[in-house]
């Protein structure tokens, strides 16, 4: 396995989404490293309430496009709905990987694991924690990824087609592959000092 000699602040750095992707496979080892470090986050009284569904099948990978793009798409059009004149087209970062999603090469469901017969509770929520974990593993072997909800509204299709227990949601939608035309890099973010406040609200250095 190759990886990229990328140091933990450089890579939290140089993060982005990385939403162009080829086709090409991931070896199983990469993703397997990469769902480890998932494993390695923390969560409310360890009690690792995950599981994470690897999808590589190209016929899984179709059906679960062809819901990501029919959501999306229905999420498009109420923005369309909203647009004045003289706004921007919605989404246009996200719309190029929806358009191509069926070559998308792995999907990875963060999974949130209730015990049989529970309701869905806070603890659904150790689930992020780990999945940044598995995005910062991914820029670090050099994997594009993003974190989205696509095909979220077709839940229960999902669950059915990947055989996953009725106790078991799905909380998030990762797309995964070498990047093609996008890079990791600097990010542009705000700076802390527009977004800490020190003590008390509005104090700010």
């Amino acid at each position: 396995m190759e990886t990229e000699k990328v140091g933990l602040f450089e890579a939290i750095y140089t993060q982005r989404a990385i939403r162009s992707l080829k086709p090409e496979p991931i070896p199983d080892d990469v993703l397997a490293k990469i769902v480890e470090a998932g494993t390695k986050a923390p969560s409310g009284g360890n009690s690792q309430p995950w599981a994470f569904v690897i999808v590589k099948d190209q016929k899984s990978i179709s059906k679960i496009a062809e819901w990501g793009k029919a959501g999306f798409m229905a999420m498009y059009d109420r923005a369309l709905e909203r647009l004045k004149e003289g706004d921007p087209l919605p989404f246009p970062r996200l719309k190029p990987l929806v358009e191509k999603l069926e070559e998308v090469p792995v999907f990875i469901f963060p999974c949130h694991v209730r015990p049989e017969g529970g309701s869905a509770s806070p603890g659904g929520q150790s689930i992020y924690p780990a999945t940044q974990n598995m995005l910062l593993a991914a820029r670090g072997l050099g994997i594009g990824a993003v974190l989205t909800n696509l095909a979220l509204g077709y839940s229960d299709e999902i669950k059915n087609l990947l055989g996953i227990p009725e106790n078991v949601d799905l909380m998030a939608t990762i797309p995964m592959g070498y990047p093609d035309k996008e890079r990791y890099g600097p990010t542009t973010r705000k700076p802390v000092s527009e977004v800490t406040h020190w003590d008390r609200w509005g104090e700010m250095r």
